[in-house]
């Protein structure tokens, strides 16, 4: 690595400003500076990335797939409209993998790159929650045991 040497100076204006330049006015007085060496640090070396085919060789499977949200056979109040369905994995859901939920053995939406979802709209009665572990290509890479929710709704009774 060259070094090249530049002459820095110091100029005060008439007001007391201070400014350092690489070219000294002629109309005012300037002062060469004499700097400090820098101190070199070496380059950072970059980490080698690995290709798309590389990562999913290195990938060697999911060792846990469990929903933890909601609780299996937990009971599902009137007053709460939303079902927050959470997947726990390890490891962590890998860049181009999606989860796909399922409600009653449908899907529920599209996949989505994350590891929870709220579920709406749940009708009152018994319903199977579950999930599963999409590749980039659509391939199940790992799913879930279902999880039973009990739906309790309110409903006007026919007066006899």
């Amino acid at each position: 690595m060259t070094r090249s040497v530049t002459k820095i100076f110091r100029v005060v204006d008439k007001d007391g400003k201070v400014t350092y330049t690489d070219r000294p006015p002629a109309d005012r007085n300037s002062v060469e500076v004499e700097l400090r060496p820098i101190t070199p640090i070496p380059p950072l070396q970059r980490a080698e990335q690995l290709s798309a085919d590389q990562a999913a060789a290195a990938f060697s499977g999911y060792s846990r797939v469990a929903l933890i949200s909601p609780a299996n056979d937990s009971l599902v109040l009137y007053d709460q409209s939303q079902v927050m369905v959470q997947l726990d994995l390890s490891p962590a859901l890998q860049p181009d993998h999606l989860v796909q939920f399922y409600v009653d053995g449908s899907p529920y939406g599209k996949p989505v790159a994350a590891t929870s979802r709220s579920i709406a709209g749940l009708e009152r009665g018994t319903h199977s929650i579950a999930a599963r572990v999409l590749s980039s290509q659509g391939a199940v890479l790992a799913m879930t045991r279902p999880v039973t929710v009990h739906v309790q709704r309110h409903f006007k009774r026919n007066p006899r």
